[in-house]
């Protein structure tokens, strides 16, 4: 069952883009979304950094900075 957040999320579409990232939308967002770090604050109705990724680790600047998604 795929994450129901996924529509709302930023990371989302950016995971879309570029076809080596498609592991991360595959393992959390189509997979097992109760592992991604986003989901689980967003769960608690905490507010989401645009800038963490599912697995905890924060990109150095922020999602709305970025074109397409740029890991360093």
């Amino acid at each position: 069952m795929a994450c129901s957040r996924v529509v709302a999320c930023p990371l989302f579409k950016q995971f879309s883009l570029k076809s080596s990232l498609k592991v991360w939308q595959s393992y959390y967002c189509e997979g097992d979304f109760t592992r991604c770090e986003r989901y689980k604050l967003s769960s608690g109705a905490c507010t989401v950094p645009p800038n963490l990724l599912p697995n905890g680790k924060m990109l150095d600047v922020p999602i709305d900075r970025l074109g397409p998604l740029e890991l360093k």
